[in-house]
């Protein structure tokens, strides 16, 4: 039994190893790649396939097989789950749903089996709750990972995205088309918000249809007033309204919804200080200001013992 966990966390530390290696250095490796299969048409040796290091010719197919198979035997709505948690967190094309899942899987062997080998010899037992505790935090910690990334990129662009309305107003009562003045004021702006719009343009410069373009913009990011914004741009190129009225109308009420949120986390300030104040100022001050009251008073009942 000992003998298969030392196996298991082997072999789980080794494929996370290569996990992060994929991640990492993906983009050097393919450019790498497409260079080797230039040079090895060129060259009609047979025995180049032997040339290969060993991890490129028997760990990297592996690896890749098992991530298919535990891609194909995950059900299709927790694919669409984690594609949409990866989109929303701005991960890079390496991160894939099945490199999520391996991931998953890799870290829940690797803490179960140090939390198994930890307690095996320091107690001569296996304590079952920190095991499964464990194997639950490596299980979720990928996708803490993708949701907090997610939360910090959705509140940049909810942040930028009034300051962008406003650049657009202005750019568009200039007299620039909305495509142009979209551009511009991306260039203008950096962030997550800049990225997917520059983003969203190439698309359309490409042939992809201008309200595919943009609705895929709002599921890419999954932010309410981005996705209000997009409804009511697409509206307006429907109806043939003023696109500037528009704009002025969407700024002014991004701002008041910016101002809204910020007068609410203000509301909120009291009541999350009252657990510092009463586990860590109260106790200070009732020690300065009762301490030596308090010593006071038990002086006086030795000395009327006496």
């Amino acid at each position: 039994m000992d003998l298969m966990i030392y196996f298991l966390v082997f072999l789980t530390a080794a494929l996370l190893v290569i996990s992060v290696y994929e991640v990492v250095f993906s983009q050097r490796r393919m450019v790498g790649e497409r260079l080797d299969a230039v040079k090895m048409m060129s060259d009609e040796d047979d025995g180049n396939e032997f040339k290969e290091p060993f991890i490129n010719r028997v760990i990297k197919p592996v690896y890749q097989r098992i991530i298919r198979m535990i891609g194909n035997a995950a059900p299709r709505s927790i694919k669409e789950k984690y594609t949409q948690m990866i989109l929303t967190s701005g991960a890079g094309k390496n991160v894939t749903v099945n490199s999520v899942m391996m991931t998953q899987i890799m870290l829940s062997l690797v803490f179960g089996g140090c939390i198994y080998l930890a307690f095996r010899y320091l107690r001569g037992s296996t304590n079952m709750q920190a095991l499964f505790l464990a194997l639950m935090i490596g299980f979720f910690l990928p996708l803490y990972s993708l949701y907090a990334d997610s939360v910090k990129r959705q509140e940049k662009i909810r942040r930028s995205l009034p300051d962008l309305l406003d650049l657009l107003y202005v750019s568009v009562e200039a007299g620039l088309g909305f495509d142009m003045a979209l551009k511009k004021s991306s260039e203008k702006m950096s962030g997550p918000l800049s990225e997917e719009i520059n983003k969203t343009l190439n698309e359309i410069s490409r042939g992809r249809g201008r309200e595919e373009a943009f609705r895929g913009l709002s599921s890419r990011t999954g932010v309410e007033d981005l996705n209000a914004f997009i409804t009511a741009v697409i509206q307006t190129e429907q109806l043939g309204s003023n696109i500037a009225n528009m704009l002025r109308i969407q700024s002014m009420s991004m701002r008041q919804r910016r101002r809204q949120r910020a007068e609410e986390r203000a509301a909120k300030i009291p009541v999350k200080m009252l657990f510092p104040l009463i586990f860590f100022m109260f106790p200070s001050l009732f020690v300065v200001i009762l301490g030596p009251a308090a010593i006071n008073i038990f002086e006086n009942f030795i000395s009327l013992n006496r």
